[in-house]
């Protein structure tokens, strides 16, 4: 796979959840996706579960696998198709969930109830996460039929009790043959579930096509309450949020197919409510003054006689209730009473419930925040894992750091369910240094962009940022407004963008590298066709080889300049007796140098120098600007007059679609090519070319090489010694002597900028 053409992978905070992105072109690339791929997954939710926020997870390398195939299978499916799924995915304990193997004789699982939960707190994706993973442990094996299981949550979410509410086996569901509908719908009388199964989610993605869908449903539930269904909800938004997403997901090149939806749910009954009155009291509670125990007083010996009188954890609970006690019943506590009334012992003063105390926090120590995941903005954002991996760097405005305790500070609680705040721990002495602002007490933010620093209790922030290692997917992205020091490399993949000058002590891999000041590289510069270098000012490495550069300065290099995408303002320098610049294609706005340019066997050398250095580069975006609308002009026409030879009786109705969709891309797409050709002929008026330019090398200059200097074509006719190429022409020609323009190539030189070679880079160091 070529360096930077890799599926993304991003990760959403709040659902715990790896999505990935791939494209047909990278599946292209290799017959199994990237082995990688699994392991940063599991690497980042193994990082989530450490900390606390999850208690397990699972990945779906199945999907991976399936959807890689099928787009390499995608016939004729543009390059660019892409498909975005989530990869893995992890959820907090929900012990009030349970889930049990069904066995057997009814394919899946159950899912049961045992306590309540708060809606507003607990997402829904956590539910099917903490379902799925479960099941698995329960020893169910082969996918679950998720309507069902889409059902179970809904059901949750609407305040109904499960009990052992079962989610079949997806291989126990008897296939829909859907013999070339867009959709079927099938009605559950049983369970009093719509289902609708679909088998061309493309066509459905059009408006008319979803109302028909919904209509359909409408009336599938309405004839299942006249034979005697109990009230239905339909869930419109739901499922039309489920066909939506899919036509992005792997559905759209045929997995998982035909996608299955659930459409209704019968409506939830009104939670039954609870009435003191009909609960009979036969146990009085005495709270303690502080109210953090209570006892059983006037104990009625006489309860005994009635053989109904039974002493049970919901007995207790229920005649705390009664006067007031909310918590602390206790199984060791219950476990003491129910002896005692087994022996029909008198129960007076016999403790059944305690409060919990309070704990103070200790060990106070300064947590630095900054190192943790980054800061959502808002609980649904998703970040980039490079972005999320970046713990070195803040920004303005970030929270730094935190005082802790090791022994964290617990809110304890009284029996009547008041909370009973922990006494205040001991403090930590924090110095506030330059960079940092303490909002409130025992928290710090950065008032700058720059690097943390917690030295002699005195936390700061340096506004020079210096990475001892390498940039890559474990480090995180860099992003800075000043100057950025790398001991390391930038490898494949990897974004650093910065306003300050750039050092790098090893070399550019593959990265995306922007700087508003000069970048110096040690060692070399390979980005590929996915990565690229920009500086406003100046450029420096080792060497530079199959790269994409772009510099509004100097470009200079020690060695050699070979195989790459060049566009410079002002000069291109090679500076090594024996240096080479060859290969690609190079735009430069005055003087290319070196001792040799151009390969006289290999790769050709294709020179644009002397012109408009921004200009060139408007005109180039505004001609790939007009390719790109008129291949697609070709193409529209081409599918236009594939269906216009057809009959009409071989015209489909989603054919029909097609045909009028292409008229109107045809006739929309005319004008603006029309503006991109007045656009592209307005930046070529706009085009200077500057007199002073030279290409010049003070060994050999190949012939195999296609020059265009100051807007005039030059080709030199056989590979010349000590030759240069100047815009202003000497005896009629632009071809001349080495020698004879040696004086004015160094004039225009010593008036860049210092154009010393970068230091050699030790590989030791550089590592």
């Amino acid at each position: 796979m070529a360096p930077g053409n890799a599926p993304t992978l991003s990760y959403h905070a709040q659902q715990f959840r790896v999505r990935i992105e791939l494209t047909r072109a990278m599946a292209l690339s290799s017959a199994l996706p990237p082995s990688d791929l699994v392991q940063r997954a599991k690497a980042k939710l193994e990082s989530v579960q450490k900390e606390g926020k999850i208690s397990g997870f699972e990945i779906y390398d199945d999907k991976l696998r399936q959807s890689w195939a099928a787009l390499r299978n995608a016939d004729g499916a543009p390059s660019n198709l892409t498909v975005s799924f989530t990869l893995a995915a992890g959820s907090p304990d929900l012990p009030w969930l349970k889930i049990e193997n069904a066995g057997s004789q009814k394919p899946g699982i159950f899912i049961s109830t045992t306590g309540s939960f708060d809606v507003k707190s607990i997402p829904r994706e956590w539910v099917r996460a903490h379902v799925l993973r479960i099941a698995k442990q329960a020893g169910h094996s082969g996918a679950l039929f998720l309507p069902h299981l889409q059902s179970a949550v809904m059901r949750l979410y609407a305040g109904e009790g499960l009990n052992k509410f079962h989610v079949a086996s997806m291989a126990s569901i008897p296939a829909i043959p859907l013999e070339g509908k867009v959709f079927t719908v099938m009605a559950n009388k049983s369970r009093s579930e719509v289902v609708v199964f679909i088998g061309d989610i493309e066509s459905l993605q059009a408006e008319a096509a979803l109302t028909h869908l919904a209509t359909v449903i409408k009336t599938t539930v309405e004839k299942m309450a006249a034979s005697g269904s109990p009230p239905m909800k339909i869930l419109k938004d739901e499922m039309i949020a489920c066909v939506k997403s899919a036509a992005t997901g792997p559905e759209r090149v045929k997995v998982n197919m035909p996608l299955a939806v659930l459409a209704a749910i019968p409506v939830a009954p009104p939670a039954p409510m609870i009435v003191k009155a009909q609960v009979k009291k036969y146990l009085s509670m005495q709270i303690s003054p502080d109210r953090m125990s209570a006892a059983i007083q006037q104990f009625d010996m006489n309860l005994y006689k009635d053989p109904s009188f039974k002493i049970t954890k919901d007995f207790l609970i229920e005649q705390c209730q009664l006067s007031s006690v909310r918590f602390g019943v206790e199984d060791s506590l219950v476990a003491a009473i129910e002896d005692a009334a087994n022996k029909r012992a008198n129960l007076n003063g016999m403790v059944v419930a305690q409060g919990k105390p309070a704990v103070k926090g200790a060990n106070p120590y300064l947590h630095l925040v900054y190192k943790d995941a980054p800061e959502q903005r808002s609980d649904t954002a998703v970040v980039n894992l490079r972005d999320a991996q970046q713990r070195t760097v803040v920004r303005k405005g970030q929270f730094v750091a935190e005082a802790r305790f090791k022994q964290n500070a617990e809110i304890g609680s009284d029996v009547v369910g008041h909370p009973v705040l922990p006494e205040i721990g001991e403090t930590l002495a924090v110095t506030v240094g330059e960079g940092i602002q303490q909002r409130e007490p025992g928290k710090f933010y950065a008032m700058f962009d720059g690097l943390p620093k917690f030295e002699e209790n005195t936390l700061t922030i340096a506004k020079t940022i210096v990475l001892e290692g390498d940039v890559n997917l474990k480090s995180g992205n860099v992003y800075f407004d000043g100057p950025v020091e790398i001991k390391g490399n930038i490898d494949v993949g990897s974004v650093v963008r910065v306003r300050g000058p750039l050092t790098v002590h090893g070399s550019i891999i593959g990265g995306v590298v922007l700087s508003q000041e000069p970048i110096e590289v040690m060692g070399s510069i390979v980005t590929g066709e996915n990565g690229r270098v920009f500086s406003k000012t100046q450029i420096k490495a080792d060497f530079i080889e199959n790269s994409r550069i772009e510099c509004d300065g100097t470009l200079i290099v020690n060695k050699s300049l070979v195989n790459s995408q060049v566009k410079v303002s002002k000069v291109i320098q090679s500076l090594a007796p024996d240096g080479f610049i060859g290969g690609g294609n190079i735009l430069c706005g005055g003087i290319v140098h070196s001792a040799n340019i151009g390969f006289a066997k290999g790769a050709r050398t294709y020179l644009k120098v002397g012109a408009n250095f921004k200009a060139m580069v408007r005109i180039e975006i505004r001609q790939k600007r007009l390719a790109s609308l008129v291949a697609a002009q070709e193409r529209y026409k081409l599918e236009f007059r594939e269906l216009a030879g057809k009959r009409d009786n071989q015209l489909t109705a989603k054919h029909k679609v097609q045909k009028e969709s292409l008229k109107t891309k045809m006739s929309s797409v005319k004008p603006l090519i029309d503006s991109a050709t007045q656009s592209l002929e307005k930046a070529k008026s706009l085009l200077t070319y500057n007199q002073s330019a030279i290409i010049a090398a003070s060994n050999v200059f190949a012939a195999n090489c296609t020059i265009e200097i100051s807007g005039a074509g030059v080709v030199i006719e056989a590979d010349s010694i000590a030759a240069a190429v100047a815009a202003k022409k000497r005896r009629d020609t632009h071809l001349v002597t080495y020698d004879e323009i040696k004086h004015e190539v160094e004039k225009q030189l010593a008036g860049a900028p210092k154009t010393e070679a970068p230091a050699k880079s030790d590989p030791k160091k550089a590592g």
